[in-house]
C-alpha cells in the first residue's frame, strides 16, 4: 500500500520538509489537515467515526476532515467531503473560517495539526449522504444554540439526532443525549468558535 506523504512544519507554520502520515503521528511532527463542518441556520452536523478506525473508533467528529497531502493545495481538501460523505460540492460553496492549531496526545500517537477550517451550508436531507463505511458509520446533528452551550461547558449533555448507515443501504435512527466522552477530543472551545462564526458570519444571529 502506497504511503501518504504530507508536508512537515515547525511551530511557526513554516515548512521544513515532508514525511509519511505514520511518521508525523509517531514523532509528533506538525502537519496540515482540512476540516469541513456542515451547518445551516439551525444545526451543526457530526460524523460518527467507523468502528474500523484505528484512532477514536465510534466517536463523534468533524463532519468531514482529513490530512492534506504534500502535493495538494488547501482547497483540494474538499475531496474529503466527497470521499467520506458522498456529497458533491464545489469550492465556491464553502466558507473559509481560518486556520487553527490542535495538539492531541493519545496512547497511539502525538497529533500536532494546523487545521484549515471551512463551513458548508447544508440544506439537503439525510438521503444526500453516501458514506465511506470504512471511515464513517453515521451522521448526526445538534441544534446550534445547544451545541454552542455544550462546547462552552455550560451543559454536560448534548441532544443529537441522525442515522447510522449500513453497507446494505439500510439505516437506523439515532436520537439520544451524549457527553464529551462521545466526542474526539478537540482544542478547548474549538467547536464553540466554529459555531459562533457560523451564526455571525453566515446567518447573522
Amino acid at each position: 500500500m502506497e504511503q501518504e506523504i504530507v508536508k512537515v512544519f515547525n511551530e511557526q507554520h513554516e515548512q521544513i520538509g515532508t514525511a509519511t502520515r505514520a511518521e508525523v503521528h509517531e514523532k509528533g511532527l506538525w502537519h496540515e489537515t482540512f476540516h469541513c463542518w456542515l451547518v445551516n441556520e439551525n444545526y451543526i452536523y457530526f460524523q460518527i467515526r467507523s468502528a474500523q478506525k484505528k484512532d477514536y473508533p465510534g466517536l463523534l467528529d468533524i463532519t468531514a476532515a482529513g490530512h492534506l497531502l504534500a502535493v495538494e493545495t488547501v482547497e483540494a481538501g474538499i475531496r474529503e467531503v466527497k470521499e467520506e460523505l458522498g456529497l458533491k460540492i464545489n469550492i465556491q460553496d464553502i466558507v473559509k473560517v481560518g486556520m487553527t492549531s490542535c495538539s492531541i496526545v493519545s496512547e497511539n500517537m502525538i497529533d500536532n495539526e494546523f487545521c484549515h477550517v471551512y463551513l458548508y451550508p447544508f440544506e439537503d436531507n439525510w438521503d444526500a449522504f453516501e458514506l465511506q463505511y470504512e471511515e464513517v458509520s453515521g451522521v448526526v446533528r445538534a441544534k446550534l444554540d445547544e451545541a454552542e452551550a455544550f462546547f462552552l461547558g455550560n451543559t454536560v449533555t448534548l441532544n443529537i439526532e441522525g442515522y447510522e448507515y449500513f453497507p446494505d443501504g439500510k439505516r437506523a435512527r439515532l436520537v439520544r443525549p451524549v457527553s464529551t466522552a462521545q466526542f474526539v477530543p478537540y482544542r478547548e472551545l474549538y467547536v464553540a468558535d466554529v459555531i459562533r462564526f457560523a451564526k455571525s458570519a453566515m446567518y447573522n444571529r
